[in-house]
């Protein structure tokens, strides 16, 4: 049997399962772009993170050049000054190997990039922390002005770092993590 039906009965039935798939479809597209959006706002918060640190660390040797001089009978001031820089070094040397490992796990084009930044830095401010331990302790204010800290060695690293990151940021790859991985 066949049976009759008119246009109107039809046009209502076909405009529903259009916008039905139409509804489905920009759900999964919303569902889509909102994951890469939350996928990216981790990535910038651990880029920069692990930026920050790099930061943190050429920061040390003014910090060891800074610290406070022992008075007349305060011997212990000396060696709380040195638990005190020891201890916040000793937690930004732990932020730079977590994030050594964290990059590493997202991106080897970033991770190369990174190690190398930590490698040229912890070179390089390592070397002022060394000179600034064997300084003497500030015990004035004019002391706090302190020359000689050059890290113009450190720009190249930074920007390959900025501009990894920055490449790895990129809509394709933060959408489809594999690409990360694999690709230089």
């Amino acid at each position: 049997m066949i049976v009759a039906t008119s246009a109107w009965t039809v046009v209502p039935i076909v405009v529903g399962a259009v916008t039905a798939i139409g509804t489905a479809v920009a759900g999964v597209v919303t569902w889509f772009i909102n994951g890469v959006r939350d996928e990216r706002t981790r990535l910038q918060k651990l880029y920069a993170d692990a930026y920050s640190a790099v930061i943190s660390y050429q920061e040390f040797p003014y910090m060891i050049r800074r610290r406070r001089a022992p008075g007349p009978s305060q011997e212990e001031v000396g060696n709380e000054e040195r638990l005190r820089i020891s201890a916040a070094l000793h937690t930004v040397q732990e932020a730079l190997n977590n994030y050594l490992a964290q990059i590493g796990m997202e991106s080897s084009a970033v991770s190369a990039k990174y190690k190398a930044l930590v490698r040229q830095t912890r070179w390089v401010a390592g070397g002022y922390m060394r000179e600034a331990w064997q300084a003497p302790p500030l015990d004035n204010d004019a002391g706090m002005n302190i020359a000689g800290i050059d890290y113009s060695e450190l720009t190249t690293p930074q920007d390959e770092y900025l501009e990894a990151v920055k490449t790895d940021m990129s809509f394709w790859r933060v959408a489809f993590p594999r690409l990360r991985k694999k690709m230089p």
